[in-house]
């Protein structure tokens, strides 16, 4: 990639975590564990990252007792290329961890232009400014990652609130698209330096096919290369996006697995 090696790439990676303002979180020189609130469509509790020297036994540990005064049983820890201690992931294993997802770490220099077709006949794509752009993302996201139901006027308010104030200095935007009309997919991206990261992309179940994710992808794209982005970055689902970013021309840097782990006795040792 022109000017991004695959160090830089996965350096960016590392460096990509976020906890929205109202979770709870502990975040130390050795890890970051945060408590989502249930209205986002993620893990109840997960460790984003750690890199430490410690013994991992100690710090899984530590980690443990934060989650059981938190009240869960039971939780979630990301591993890379850049988390330390290096055995970590056999130590979880060790204690019984399951794998619960696997993503891999895609880059995509946009100097080189756009990644294929945007949009297709019968869609269209556009950023999320007002109420009627949040619902149609909010129709998506619950199909995709939700329950399907119906949102709550808070959830629109404070959803809306967000959208608005990312625009304000396009630290971060929301792309949705509707395919014949219908909401079809949704994506977001938060721009950090001439780095756009590129989240929560999805498409409902009865539109997909229609290049309703393609689009969205694009859209994002040549939003953030407007606002200064050279650099793509996705953390993208082995089953599902990513070998559809992988057809765009995305290069492959490494992965990142997402571990569940059930507390017991066993989680102090």
């Amino acid at each position: 990639m022109t000017g991004w090696t695959a160090q830089a790439v996965l350096g960016a990676a590392a460096d990509w975590t976020w906890a929205p303002p109202d979770a709870r979180q502990v975040r130390t020189d050795d890890y970051q564990l945060v408590e989502y609130p249930e209205h986002y469509f993620t893990y109840p509790v997960c460790v984003l990252w750690s890199r430490s020297e410690r013994p991992v036994g100690e710090l899984i540990g530590e980690v443990g007792g934060h989650v059981r005064a938190w009240g869960h049983t039971e939780m979630h820890w990301d591993v890379s290329a850049a988390t330390r201690p290096a055995s970590t992931e056999a130590e979880l294993l060790r204690r019984g961890a399951t794998l619960a997802d696997t993503a891999q770490v895609l880059g995509y220099d946009m100097t080189q232009g756009p990644p294929g077709p945007g949009e297709l006949p019968g869609v269209r794509t556009e950023v999320v400014r007002d109420e009627a752009g949040v619902r149609a993302a909010q129709l998506v996201n619950r199909e995709v990652w939700g329950d399907g139901g119906e949102p709550a006027a808070a959830d629109i308010e404070r959803e809306l609130g967000e959208a608005r104030s990312e625009l304000t200095d396009w630290s971060a935007f929301r792309v949705v698209s509707f395919v014949d009309g219908e909401p079809a997919g949704f994506g977001g991206c938060t721009l950090a330096g001439e780095v756009a990261r590129l989240w929560g992309a999805g498409t409902r179940a009865a539109l997909r096919g229609r290049g309703a994710y393609r689009a969205v992808l694009a859209r994002r794209m040549a939003v953030a290369s407007e606002h200064g982005a050279t650099l793509a970055l996705v953390k993208g689902r082995v089953e599902t996006s990513a070998p559809i970013l992988r057809r765009a021309g995305f290069r492959v840097y490494g992965e990142q697995r997402s571990y569940r782990l059930v507390l017991d006795a066993g989680t102090a040792r």
